[in-house]
């Protein structure tokens, strides 16, 4: 990541608890902006920040989650530029307008007490800002995940794999690394820290080619292997151009036409079904064998650089939906957790909820050890917390000190193969090292058996209770808000009725919650945070 350099004079703001803030653009430190004089604008002014820059200190009272806003007009055409939270940068995107509009920018950011910097950087500029607005926000309705695949009856193993991961988000974060060369990257890694990461990425980049240099088993082989070893198998397909003319994949090397596939008698389209169905054989043979796999087929497909993203997204997404109906409905697939990569403001790309599990990402910030936690909120915040985000593929990936400083809640991280892995611009020896004996972290060794995964239970051995470390639930009885205050970082916090159904769900991610209960009935409740033991709360 470039650093950016700014004289930054300090205008101190402070917002408290319950309350939400306006800040004047204008009284922010312009550079390369210009403070314009507006009628009807808050404060009377505007700043048009033209090829300049806008930055802001605030001072935070209390430690929360706290949404952040524009009220801001692009009149000179459709604008990107980059909004910056503590040096966590986000991009954000203006249609042409001449009306001001309030944009959501930066979404249940947490914040610790104490003062933060905000800067609006230029990306292409020539935006007009009146104000920002900060509010707080309740991170106990950050989550409402899905707690069942969209395959309908998947394998018993891809159940428990997925619940595996439903268990562990926005606890701890699943490890991973790419291997294209068999193992290359994952022996490395064992050499060099004594440890291996809990996941392993594979591609189908070779297969179904006729390469005499190449095994199409091999991917297949080392999925099957790791995932006896109680690893996770992470598989994308850099998928050639199926016509054969090239083989290529990026839009530049082929003119492969993706808009065929509305002429089920063209040619594309049955060299399309040719090559979905061979690489479903593939994954048929590790079915056979009760290996789930997390797919994430036609990545990175807003991007436009791959052919399957080349036409915009209405042939994607047709793409998308034919080639799981074809895995699941035809080929009989049912060991398959669907990832789809988003590229962030791109929701018009998404095949659905009803055809995606998990939602992907992949950021490349050369030497960006930071959470990406503006990325994460952000993607969390497009698909309504229903499903689990993850770091489908980095460059540097997050340190996980700031992970948890953050509550950014990545499901796993998997960084690209080769030199993203050994060279020390990306990641270096030291911080694979230190993540690897992280206790956010989960590698190799520290993971269950995922042929027999259940939910842990206290008193499995799976989980040491430990009575100081126990979350304290008041008041009781309760009206409108129960407070949980805990000292360690709470992941779910259930709510049952005395007949033993959950009738309250929610992903916290923090070490303290306000849950918001006023619409529950008159009664009886037990409360259930994490493998902790039930708490009953009367509710008036």
């Amino acid at each position: 990541m470039k650093k950016l350099t700014f004289i930054i004079i300090s205008l101190i703001f402070t917002f408290y608890n319950g309350f939400s803030q306006v800040i004047e653009a204008e009284s922010g430190t312009l550079e390369g902006s210009e403070k314009v004089s507006k009628p009807g604008a808050s404060g009377g002014y505007i700043v048009a920040m033209k090829d300049g820059n806008l930055s802001f200190t605030i001072s935070v009272k209390e430690e929360g989650f706290y949404n952040i806003y524009l009220f801001v007009a692009a009149p000179y055409g459709n604008k990107t530029n980059s909004f910056n939270v503590d040096g966590q940068i986000i991009e954000f995107t203006l249609q042409q307008n001449t009306s001001y509009q309030l944009i959501k920018v930066v979404i249940a950011q947490k914040m610790k007490a104490g003062t933060h910097s905000i800067r609006i950087l230029k990306n292409w500029g020539w935006i007009d800002i009146d104000y920002l607005k900060l509010e707080k926000t309740d991170p106990s309705s950050r989550f409402n995940i899905s707690k069942t695949l969209v395959t309908q009856n998947p394998t018993d193993h891809a159940a428990r794999l997925y619940q595996f991961l439903y268990d562990n988000y926005g606890k701890k974060i699943i490890s991973g690394a790419m291997t294209l060369s068999s193992m290359d990257g994952i022996n490395w890694l064992k050499t060099n820290t004594g440890k291996e990461p809990a996941l392993i990425g594979l591609d189908f980049m070779h297969c179904g080619r006729g390469y005499t240099w190449y095994n199409d088993n091999e991917p297949v082989n080392d999925a099957l292997n790791y995932y006896n070893r109680n690893g996770i198998p992470a598989f994308c397909w850099h998928w050639r151009d199926p016509s054969r003319k090239t083989e290529a994949f990026y839009t530049k090397d082929t003119n492969f036409d993706v808009t065929k596939i509305n002429d089920t008698t063209s040619v594309e389209y049955k060299a399309i079904i040719t090559d979905i169905d061979y690489i479903s054989g593939l994954l048929k043979k590790l079915q056979n064998n009760d290996v789930p796999v997390l797919w994430r087929p036609l990545h990175e497909a807003s991007g436009g650089w791959f052919w399957w993203g080349a036409k915009g997204p209405e042939p994607c997404k047709k793409l998308y939906r034919l080639l799981y109906n074809r895995m699941v409905n035809v080929n009989g697939l049912k060991n398959l957790i669907w990832v789809w990569t988003s590229q962030q403001n791109d929701y018009d790309w998404y095949p659905g909820n009803d055809v995606v599990d998990i939602i992907g990402r992949d950021i490349y910030k050369d030497g960006d050890h930071t959470s990406q936690i503006l990325e994460f909120n952000k993607l969390n915040n497009d698909y309504g917390g229903g499903k689990m985000i993850t770091l489908s593929e980095t460059g540097s990936f997050p340190d996980a000190d700031n992970l948890v400083s953050d509550a950014a809640g990545w499901s796993y991280y998997m960084p690209w193969y080769r030199e993203y892995i050994w060279d020390a611009k990306y990641n270096p020896l030291s911080l694979w090292i230190k993540m690897f004996s992280h206790d956010y972290v989960i590698t190799l060794d520290e993971m269950p058996n995922l042929k027999s995964y259940t939910t842990p239970v206290t008193g499995t051995g799976d989980i040491n209770f430990d009575q100081n470390q126990a979350p304290v639930v008041y008041p009781i009885p309760v009206k409108k808000e129960l407070f949980i205050d805990s000292p360690l970082r709470i992941g779910k916090v259930e709510i049952f009725n005395i007949y033993g159904s959950v009738i309250k769900e929610y992903q916290v991610g923090f070490q303290n919650a306000r849950l918001q209960i006023s619409d529950i009935e008159p009664g009886i409740y037990l409360v259930k945070v994490d493998h902790y033991p039930s708490v009953k709360v009367i509710k008036n």
